[in-house]
């Protein structure tokens, strides 16, 4: 993968060189002061333009990439979210299906010692 400061490098130096290479091609052609002026007007605005256009493209491919990991980010983060819901649910489930078996295991066991009590009275009630 290409990192931002290689190609941000690569850009100055295609720059800078392009530059150096137009002054120097400009300055040992045989024209006059008016023309060569020109020519190295126009050719600066060249080199300008060239490197907005490069810079707008860089950006946009760097917002993409940008806006292409925020949904990466945020599909991986949903797919937590309702993974750890899912098993927040189950855990709820079994939790309260435990207290609802203990509760009836306890109401189960005071009706049995109850009736037993009432089983035991009877039986001295019977002797007396």
């Amino acid at each position: 993968m290409v990192s931002i400061k290689s190609t941000k490098g690569f850009f100055i130096s295609f720059l800078l060189g392009g530059a150096i290479g137009s002054v120097i091609a400009l300055l040992y052609a045989p024209k006059s002061g008016k023309h060569l002026r020109n020519d190295i007007s126009r050719k600066t605005n060249e080199l300008i333009e060239e490197g907005k256009k490069m810079s707008f493209d860089s950006l946009n491919e760097v917002k993409e990439k940008a806006e292409s990991t925020l949904d990466s980010a945020n599909d991986f983060l949903n797919t937590g979210m309702e993974k750890i819901t899912r098993k927040t649910k189950k855990v709820k489930d079994a939790l309260n299906s435990g207290v609802n078996a203990y509760n009836d295991e306890r109401e189960s066991g005071k009706n049995q010692s109850s009736s037993f009590m009432e089983d035991d009275e009877n039986t001295h009630m019977q002797r007396k």
